[in-house]
């Protein structure tokens, strides 16, 4: 609470910077030139996981790469805001073009976490950070008791790509609950390269009998 309440004085005395650029010409967090130049994807499904469709929003180009790394490594927690509007506009797009009917009352939001020794280095989770904000956004409920990181892997960026899925084997676990049998469970995470991360998480999704899974990620 102190530190929210200190980020909100120091706007009020310093102009608020682009999370990307570090520009503060319109007092943005990501402004309107960066916003331009990110990369749009289609608004269906750009790959398939295990019969789930993940639908990624945008091209993991330099913008929206700095815009992860500054949120995910550089403890830009202010970049959850722009990263979920970002995520919302193509979630919207996406259940329009693909007919989905993902509501408050038919769906509940989850997160690929971080391992608790990752958020108390950093400070936050920034994939629960983006889910707060598109639950308010979309007015859907999120549950971050749904999955846990329970094994504190090597950052898959540091992997090498054969060898991401043996980095992150055994690293999630879930819980079932009965309330949301029936529910789209809609997972968020920030990226999608290999797949291995979400490969993981949705077996595990499956093997507690969550059926009814979709995935949305900023980039791809």
């Amino acid at each position: 609470m102190l530190k929210n309440l200190f980020e909100q004085f120091a706007d009020l005395i310093y102009k608020q910077k682009c999370v990307v650029c570090g520009c503060s010409k319109t007092n943005q967090i990501l402004c309107k030139t960066c916003l331009k130049s990110v990369q749009k994807l289609s608004p269906f499904a750009q790959r398939k996981i295990q019969g789930v469709d993940i639908f990624c929003a945008f091209r993991y180009e330099e913008t929206i790469k700095k815009l992860i790394r500054n949120f995910k490594f550089n403890k830009r927690r202010s970049a959850a805001k722009p990263a979920a509007k970002l995520l919302f506009e193509h979630f919207k797009q996406v259940c329009k073009e693909n007919n989905l009917d993902i509501n408050p009352k038919n769906s509940i939001l989850v997160c690929v976490p971080s391992h608790p020794f990752r958020i108390f280095q950093r400070g936050y989770c920034h994939t629960e950070l983006i889910l707060k904000e598109l639950s308010v956004l979309t007015g859907i409920d999120t549950d971050f008791n749904i999955i846990k990181k329970v094994k504190n892997t090597t950052p898959q960026y540091k992997i090498k790509a054969n060898k991401k899925a043996q980095n992150v084997h055994g690293a999630f676990s879930v819980i079932f609950y009965e309330k949301y049998k029936n529910k789209n469970i809609v997972l968020i995470d920030d990226l999608i390269t290999t797949g291995a991360t979400l490969n993981e998480v949705i077996a595990h999704l499956k093997e507690a009998s969550y059926n009814n899974i979709i995935c949305f990620t900023l980039a791809c």
